[in-house]
């Protein structure tokens, strides 16, 4: 289960499905004659090819790993890599010149059978003050080799410090960096789809690709072979996927670890206890918030690795981007930055668990922008988006086993990504309120605001049962009111769980208040105070009529946090949302831009009643009013295609800032 903290707090550590899994998201001397060396490695036989088998189950029996692994073993004659404070790495990401180009090796393991595993990095430079590492890792039998993917799409000089050279360098030589007599040649194995793990395919045209099968690429080239678990029939490549393969005293088994992307294929080595995981779970944390990650299966796939590993003693897992493993959480006692093991898994999946039961609060992950956050349990953290917690969209939970549960984002949050995606979003730096998104799963949002004082529930969403407890476990000890933007029944579902605690309501909201032991009726001007901020400033809330959607529309402005809740007086952005208006396009034309007289100018950030994302830019309210103006210009000319029928829709921005504004025909 998630980590002790109280329910909705926080995750803290112990004291675009595109082509790059990442935004820009430690040496001996060379040995003597090297270019001699690595033109003879560079004409290793490559007549035997992998032997594909059946899959077998692990077993319980499963024989113990001999040795230890070593993850900083530099191999001779290769530069070690160097982090910065931030464990990234500066510069060119090594620490000194590289003849090896954009490439270095690690020594990690030695079999009792004598078979090697090498932890191969390849370093590209983000600017001019960092790199991405991408790492594979090259399983060694006494009959052939199997390179985990090909990593990014560096600059390479061919035939002397290429990836096939460097990897055909490690296989013809000893530890100590003689040559080997006898070496064995190698085939490829691809965990993923994205670019910065298959950046060197195109090199490997002589031998044999495996790729994962529910990745597989429109236009593959023929030395491609369909990998997947348990191997058997397929449709694409030959016909025939591989699900095992016989290097010679190593087997290497391909297990599902769908979700990262829909392929994503891990390899296990059963006998050494290691398993090669690609993205599909991260290096510290994880990219799950694809739509192929949906949050309820990618749990599914954690729970089922769980079993897979739980026979297997000390299982390593070997991730992609291994300079991450001591980031967040896991740079932190009692984690110290050690390398991923099963419990990793474990507190992944917890993960996963906490974003499903609002057990934990996401934060915003600002490295992507207003569509993703990240939630963290223990060691593990894990992107998601609040779109996509169940197959179908996000109204999908509002049936089944999670048809009551809540989902939490923490704004601003306290776990930061990187300087030049956080300074993009600075301005939520500023809300000192404690402020929490409250997601049901029909898709409705409340908003918990605290001050010294009180705390306010904005809108009530649809009434899932329970409500009232979960939002009290959020601010236990501090009196909570309700405020409500409208008489929409999104907005007043849930009111009959709050008969003990004072209600605002719009003065002109036509709303059953019997029962209810207090409420205040809220007009243009008025203030709702809550005390102070966690700043010490005061969190005085102003509240402005904005009527259009329903006739007492209202929406809530915090001009200290500089915030506006905007109830559904604004619809929601999007090409899905909208504005819907039962008043004519003068008259709402009017009223708003009275209402903008007293807002513009005041707020950082917008947040309404139905929409997902963690920020909506004021500038969307630009297109909103944009969009009225053009219809009240151009009348029926201005119509575009409407997401709701019986609708005409106005349309005005694009992307993030898109506004529709829907009229009933």
């Amino acid at each position: 289960m998630p980590t002790s903290l109280p329910p909705g707090s926080p995750a803290r550590p112990a004291a675009t499905d595109d082509d790059c899994c990442h935004a820009g998201c430690a040496a001996a001397g060379a040995p003597t004659s090297r270019r001699s060396l690595l033109a003879a490695a560079a004409v290793l036989a490559a007549a035997v090819p992998l032997a594909p088998r059946s899959a077998r189950a692990v077993t319980r029996d499963a024989p113990a790993r001999t040795a230890e692994l070593s993850w900083y073993e530099l191999v001779p004659g290769f530069v070690a890599t160097r982090d910065d404070p931030d464990d990234s790495p500066p510069g060119t990401g090594f620490a000194e010149p590289n003849p090896w180009g954009s490439y270095t090796a690690y020594r990690v393991f030695t079999s009792a059978l004598g078979h090697r595993t090498w932890r191969i990095e390849n370093m590209a430079e983000v600017n001019a003050r960092r790199s991405q590492g991408s790492t594979m890792w090259l399983f060694e039998g006494s009959r052939r080799a199997l390179l985990i993917d090909t990593a990014q799409n560096t600059p390479d000089v061919l035939g002397e410090s290429d990836l096939k050279i460097v990897v055909a360098h490690l296989l013809g030589h000893e530890d100590d960096g003689s040559p080997r007599p006898d070496p064995v040649d190698f085939d490829v194995a691809n965990t993923h789809r994205h670019g910065d793990h298959t950046g060197k395919n195109a090199q490997m045209g002589d031998r044999t690709v495996y790729y994962p099968e529910l990745d597989w690429p429109e236009e593959a080239p023929p030395n491609y072979v369909p990998v997947r678990e348990g191997g058997g029939a397929s449709t694409v490549g030959g016909g025939e996927a591989v699900g095992e393969f016989d290097l010679g005293g190593r087997t290497i088994r391909a297990v599902a670890m769908y979700g990262h992307t829909p392929g994503s294929t891990g390899y296990l080595d059963v006998e050494n206890r290691m398993l090669a995981t690609g993205d599909a779970v991260g290096s510290a944390y994880v990219w799950a918030h694809f739509d192929s990650a949906t949050t309820t299966l990618y749990r599914d796939m954690l729970g089922r690795l769980r079993e897979v590993l739980a026979p297997l003693d000390g299982v390593a897992l070997l991730p992609a981007h291994f300079y991450q493993v001591k980031q967040f959480a896991r740079g932190l006692p009692p984690v110290d930055g050690r390398p991923l093991d099963a419990q990793y898994v474990t507190d992944m999946f917890d993960a996963a668990s906490a974003a499903l039961d609002g057990s934990v609060a996401a934060e915003p992950y600002r490295t992507i922008g207003r569509e993703v956050v990240w939630i963290g349990v223990r060691s593990a953290r894990m992107t998601f988006s609040l779109a996509n917690l169940y197959p179908g969209g996000p109204r999908a939970g509002d049936v089944g086993d999670d048809s009551d549960a809540y989902h939490l984002v923490a704004i601003p949050g306290g776990y930061r990504s990187s300087p030049d995606a956080d300074a993009s979003y600075a301005f939520l730096d500023n809300i000192r309120t404690r402020l929490h998104m409250v997601r049901d799963s029909a898709n409705q949002s409340l908003f918990l605001v605290s001050g010294s004082e009180r705390a306010l529930l904005l809108g009530t969403g649809r009434g899932t049962r329970g409500l009232a407890e979960y939002v009290r476990g959020l601010v236990p000890g501090h009196p909570l009111e309700v405020l409500l933007t409208s008489d929409d029944t999104s907005q007043v579902g849930g009111l009959p769980q709050f008969t003990e605690h004072t209600v605002h309501l719009p003065a002109a909201a036509v709303v059953d208040t019997a029962g209810l032991a207090a409420v205040n009726l809220l007009h243009d001007g008025d203030l709702v105070p809550l005390g102070t901020d966690d700043a010490g400033r005061p969190v005085d809330l102003e509240v402005y009529s904005l009527p259009g959607h329903s006739a007492c529309s209202l929406t809530v402005l915090d001009p200290v946090s500089r915030v506006l809740f905007a109830g559904d007086a604004l619809g929601e952005q999007g090409p899905a949302g909208g504005l819907t208006l039962h008043v004519p396009l003068e008259e709402f034309a009017a009223a708003l831009a009275a209402w903008r007289r007293k807002t513009d100018g005041r707020y950082d950030t917008v947040y309404t009643a139905h929409n997902h994302q963690w920020h909506t830019s004021p500038e969307y309210v630009d297109n909103v009013q944009a969009a009225v103006a053009d219809g009240i210009a151009r009348g029926a000319a201005a119509h575009v295609a409407s997401p709701r029928i019986g609708y005409a829709a106005l349309r005005a921005g694009d992307d993030d800032t898109l506004a529709l504004v829907l009229l009933p025909l």
